[in-house]
């Protein structure tokens, strides 16, 4: 079964990390990305991700505010995946830093992120449907729920930086 990532954006990361902690979730590690955001009009994402230890494309659909990996495409370097996207008609891409550490959790996965060094942010990966219990659970009901992606969102606040891909 695929599953469907939902962002929320938090005050503080803390008291769902303590939460995650009180029910035994499996801490993952604490992981920084670089990611290149393709520009396009929709709220679908096409994006290269740098981690690392590997570059790979990411493409993502986007459904009422949730997102489903569609491809995962590892390329050889930053350079060959700025070159993908430019090879896929992209001239602009928006630069997001991502640090972030993952916990599993009843057949899910629960990301606590930090955006660009200032944006808390929660991310339930999940089966679809059960968003909504998880959310009771671990008290985001009353956050905003981040229905665009993050280089859009940080658009919003005039906090996007971008690059102009080159030949």
């Amino acid at each position: 079964m695929k599953y469907q990532e939902k962002k929320y954006r938090v005050d503080s990361l803390l008291p769902i990390q303590k939460l995650l902690e009180r029910v035994g979730a499996k801490k993952g590690q604490e992981i920084t990305t670089t990611h290149y955001y393709a520009e396009q009009h929709t709220n679908d994402i096409v994006k290269l991700v740098v981690y690392g230890d590997r570059n790979e494309i990411h493409v993502l659909l986007e459904s009422h505010g949730t997102y489903s990996l569609k491809e995962n495409i590892p390329v050889a370097s930053v350079e060959a995946g700025l070159s993908w996207l430019k090879a896929h008609g992209y001239h602009t891409v928006d630069i997001v830093k991502m640090a972030y550490t993952d916990y599993e959790y009843k057949g899910g996965i629960i990301g606590l992120y930090v955006i660009d060094n200032f944006l808390s942010s929660v991310i339930l990966d999940f089966p679809p449907g059960t968003h909504e219990a998880m959310e009771k659970e671990f008290g985001l009901q009353n956050a905003e729920v981040i229905h665009l992606p993050y280089n859009k969102y940080l658009e919003r606040l005039h906090r996007l930086r971008s690059i102009q891909l080159t030949a």
